[in-house]
């Protein structure tokens, strides 16, 4: 499984360096210059050249990993990264990013998530938020100590493995409450019998 990492101005220094440092970096805008100084050997760089100028990439990065991207409005720009670093062979990406600040640009977060081509997760600090469709899937703990789920609008899960297991329970974003939970061992078992859900891994000790 191919996974690039894509490192974003808002991005975590702590939280590339912990876990990342091994992956298929890829810098965005000044996402660059960070993973750079954390010590990260860069795959690619993206920028639109509007906050970073070439001449400072140049400095630590081919030119031939330097490609310029046409800035549009946030979800649009989300998109069209996500399909190029698709079209490079990538079948999972990681954004490492913050959810917070403007709601424009965590809507395009999640709307990413739900409509991209292939698995997209967003780290943010304490937090791993994954998209899951229609199906059964397997969460790994990853050395988190919980997660929270959402109906992404709405869906129709069971869950097994878990502190509190689930059998046929109906989430929705706009009026059922988030349903909190644990992994017993490494994994757990997701199964999205209807709809879509957004899952929250958590460090609840942090």
């Amino acid at each position: 499984m191919k996974r690039m990492i894509l490192v974003t101005k808002n991005a975590s220094i702590e939280v590339l360096t912990k876990f990342y440092l091994d992956g298929e970096i890829v810098g965005l805008d000044e996402g660059i210059i960070l993973a750079h100084q954390a010590g990260c050997k860069l795959s690619l760089a993206l920028s639109s050249f509007k906050t970073v100028r070439l001449e400072d990439l140049l400095a630590f990065i081919p030119k031939d990993k330097i490609m310029r991207y046409e800035e549009e409005d946030e979800e649009k720009t989300a998109k069209k990264i996500s399909d190029f670093l698709f079209s490079k062979g990538a079948e999972e990406i990681v954004i490492l990013d913050k959810l917070n600040g403007s709601l424009t640009h965590i809507y395009a977060l999640l709307k990413l998530m739900k409509d991209s081509k292939g698995a997209v997760f967003i780290h943010s600090g304490d937090d791993y938020l994954a998209y899951y469709p229609e199906g059964v899937h397997v969460i790994t703990k990853q050395g988190f100590s919980s997660f929270t789920i959402f109906g992404f609008p709405e869906a129709d899960i069971s869950l097994e493995h878990v502190s509190k297991p689930i059998r046929n329970l109906h989430l929705s974003f706009a009026s059922s409450p988030s349903s909190n939970n644990s992994i017993l061992e490494r994994v757990a078992v997701l199964k999205v019998i209807k709809g879509g859900v957004l899952l929250a891994l958590e460090d609840k000790n942090a």
